[in-house]
């Protein structure tokens, strides 16, 4: 592996031929629809999922929910009003009742095991109305999806960090901003840099600089990532590495791993193994090329998202 101070790689500025594909449809989404509803349009893409009636006997998230649910709470969350179910709180979607009711069960159970596992307390943040999430009516306030998810991935974050709180982060592949919104809560004094291509990076800007318009933030083009100096102290990437090719994941841990003072830590979370159909490549996640001199904290399936795992390491 090339010496970290080297270009990560002429490539990083060609998306894979997955994420042309995908880059095409969310920018005919944006095009048609804008920004003020991209919850309920992007979001379903990034990391959000629909929970599908006809699929729930298969979804290995929902068998683990219903695995660490008590009685009590299953019975409470599938106290589902009509309501909570009417088509014009779901629009423009076109879900069943079947599935809108799942919807509201999952993230029921979801919020309830993520407030069991939140030494952060991520969940005393509130989701923002801004971009028209899916927000669930639970226990006397309106939960979301996303912000679970958020809890669980910020307490392993946490938990590799220690007591060091990071004064700058790097994100590669942000989607719309979820993460960074839960972790510039959790860190306010910190700088937060996201490496991303279009549309993602102009959702997550339109989104994260209304949230905080006050905040050091960065919206890196991938083309122009190799220019990222050695700053940050924590660099992470959730979901995303799998859907490129074997060169570009070899080139974005290069660059994480130059961008990263010393001490500095990487937080990743990636699908075990995955298919990638457009460029008929599968990757999987131990056979990644990680730097030899990273020292590895843990690895571990996720909680949840079963067919992920999480992973992070210290940087000397």
């Amino acid at each position: 592996m090339p010496p970290a101070d080297q270009p990560a790689t002429p490539r990083l500025h060609e998306p894979s031929a997955f994420w042309q594909r995908l880059g095409a449809e969310h920018a005919d989404a944006l095009r048609d629809h804008g920004f003020e509803h991209f919850k309920r349009r992007q979001a379903l893409r990034y990391f959000t999922w629909q929970w599908r009636a006809g699929a729930a006997s298969r979804s290995e998230q929902l068998a683990f929910l219903l695995r660490h649910s008590s009685p009590l709470t299953l019975a409470r969350a599938a106290a589902v009003g009509p309501a909570e179910l009417a088509p014009e709180r779901w629009a423009p979607l076109p879900w069943s009742a079947a599935d809108r009711w799942l919807y509201v069960f999952a993230i029921r159970l979801l919020w309830s095991y993520a407030a069991e596992h939140d030494p952060l307390g991520v969940l005393d943040l509130k989701e923002p109305e801004l971009g028209d999430p899916l927000l669930v009516p639970w226990r006397g306030r309106h939960v979301s999806q996303d912000l679970a998810n958020g809890a669980l991935e910020a307490a392993a974050i946490g938990s590799a960090l220690g007591r060091r709180a990071p004064t700058s982060i790097l994100e590669v592949g942000g989607g719309y901003g979820r993460t960074a919104y839960v972790l510039c809560n959790l860190w306010p004094g910190a700088s937060y840099t996201i490496v991303d291509i279009e549309p993602a990076i102009s959702i997550s800007r339109w989104y994260l600089t209304r949230l905080f318009p006050d905040r050091d933030l960065r919206f890196v083009p991938a083309a122009e990532a190799s220019s990222l100096g050695r700053d940050y102290d924590l660099a992470l990437s959730i979901s995303s590495l799998q859907e490129m090719r074997a060169d570009q994941v070899e080139a974005y841990l290069r660059l994480m791993d130059g961008a990263l003072r010393p001490g500095g830590t990487v937080y990743l979370k990636q699908w075990f193994e995955w298919h990638n159909p457009d460029d008929d490549a599968t990757l999987r996640f131990a056979d990644y090329p990680f730097p030899a001199r990273w020292t590895r904290l843990f690895f571990e399936t996720c909680p949840v998202q079963t067919r992920f795992g999480q992973a992070a390491w210290r940087v000397p």
